[in-house]
């Protein structure tokens, strides 16, 4: 076992064996054949090494993924836009064709940690991790994201809401690994937002984001909305409320309003460290409000 400092105490991390394959097909078959004794995918490990010092999550074997060329990379191909799981916040960020395309995912993973962090961290870590106060999949949420789940025993493609079953619980089955992201090239782009509340304006987790990506006619009227909200829920939350209001409307002044005070009452924010029931509820309406203003 070895030891590190938290606190001014010791705390140990438990000994675990390292598995390092050089191809999909070769992870899949350690995650198969290792899948009852604690095996655990390791990318980034921004997460998932934390939670390990913590003692909240103890993997008797870790499958480093550093060498799967397979789960990498950015392209588009007919229309729609694929994210290979091991593609990091940076490279997202720096990414030409997303911030032409996907610039709500571009502004999420702006916000994610520091530039070292970003540099290190997976968008499929980031995903499986199940935060509810995790900065890319409101984003993603509302471009209308897939993850493609592959095991050795074939392949699923699902919702990105349909990842998540709780806080820091994902619906991934053992044996299973998120091989890519992909979604449709939003036919507006420019008409999308992302914006989060922290505790300061960088290194701090997210108190509360909201998220939207919009469509509108030549007249301004809502033709197609989607909203999400991050950290108000037991997981990231679908805006359907203001969605259905939205939809076929104007961005008016008193229509941006009547949202916010409907966004307000749809998020299910707790009180927690860092923050309170009452001022998750207010700040959503606030950053809704501010998110439509952006585009009207």
């Amino acid at each position: 076992m070895s030891f590190f400092r938290k606190g001014g105490r010791a705390v140990y991390m438990p000994d675990f064996q390292t598995l390092v394959p050089e191809s999909l097909e070769k992870a899949l078959d350690f995650l198969d054949r290792h899948a009852s004794e604690g095996i655990m995918p390791l990318a980034g490990g921004t997460d998932l090494v934390v939670r390990m010092k913590e003692g909240t999550i103890k993997p008797r074997i870790l499958l480093l993924l550093e060498k799967v060329s397979e789960l990498k990379g950015i392209k588009e191909h007919d229309g729609t836009i694929m994210l290979g799981a091991r593609t990091t916040h940076e490279e997202i960020i720096r990414s030409g064709l997303l911030g032409k395309k996907a610039p709500v995912l571009v502004a999420a993973c702006r916000k994610i940690g520091s530039p070292q962090v970003r540099c290190r961290a997976t968008l499929g870590g980031n995903i499986a991790n199940a935060s509810p106060c995790a900065d890319s999949v409101p984003a993603l949420v509302v471009l209308e994201a897939r993850a493609l789940i592959v095991s050795k025993e074939g392949e699923r493609l699902i919702p990105l809401e349909d990842c998540f079953k709780g806080p820091k619980e994902n619906t991934l089955n053992p044996g299973e690994l998120i091989a890519r992201v992909e979604f449709p090239v939003p036919a507006q782009p420019e008409n999308s937002f992302y914006l989060e509340k922290g505790q300061r304006a960088s290194l701090a987790v997210t108190k509360l984001s909201v998220a939207g990506q919009l469509e509108l006619a030549g007249d301004g009227t809502v033709e197609k909305v989607r909203i999400a909200y991050g950290a108000v829920a037991p997981t990231v939350l679908r805006g359907g409320k203001v969605e259905a209001f939205l939809k076929g409307k104007k961005l008016e002044d008193r229509i941006r309003k009547e949202a916010a005070s409907l966004a307000a009452k749809e998020v299910r924010p707790i009180t927690d460290i860092r923050s309170t029931q009452d001022y998750r509820r207010d700040v959503t309406a606030v950053l809704l409000k501010r998110g439509l203003e952006q585009i009207s």
